[in-house]
């Protein structure tokens, strides 16, 4: 195996990695959660806990019930970032490469749900949010986001100081 693709197969490692984990804590939600309806149960006082929620939506159950167009767009979404990553396997730094899995990977363990299930499964329920329900899927591609903004914020930055040298 080529140098070069080493960072590509480890991405598509990794974002299968955060389906499976997605994945088979949904399973875990609808087991044990979903058993109880409505009952919160406490995972960190203070902190989050955890209610078992089916939602039909996008992020904060924005158009619910689209869940068909939802899951079709985030796969479309999901291919182009795979092909983002496969495209950046020589030059993107490792930053990048981690982004870009990281929300593929939540992306497709929530298609999987709108496609397997006609919604996603939510369960964690942080307290100083107050507004939402989330799942791991949900988890990972907030932090993927915000290391993509890490990684264009830290690139512009090299660029104003090749610019500046020059």
């Amino acid at each position: 195996m080529e140098k070069k693709n080493r960072r590509f197969y480890a991405a598509l490692i990794l974002i299968a990695a955060i389906v499976v984990f997605d994945q088979l804590v949904k399973l875990w939600a609808d087991a044990v959660l979903q058993a109880a309806p409505g009952q919160v149960l406490p995972f960190i006082p203070g902190f989050m806990d955890l209610r078992y929620v089916q939602n039909t939506g996008a992020a904060f159950s924005l158009f619910a019930g689209a869940t068909w167009v939802l899951g079709l767009i985030s796969l479309i979404l999901a291919v182009i970032i795979i092909y983002f990553l496969w495209r950046g396997r020589r030059s993107g730094s490792l930053l990048y490469m981690l982004s870009l899995s990281f929300i593929a990977g939540g992306a497709l363990g929530n298609v999987i749900d709108r496609f397997r299930l006609g919604h996603v499964v939510d369960m964690l329920e942080f307290q100083f949010v107050q507004f939402a329900i989330f799942n791991v899927a949900d988890c990972f591609v907030c932090v993927g986001a915000v290391l993509f903004a890490i990684c264009i914020l830290t690139s512009t930055d090299r660029a104003k100081k090749t610019e500046t040298a020059s």
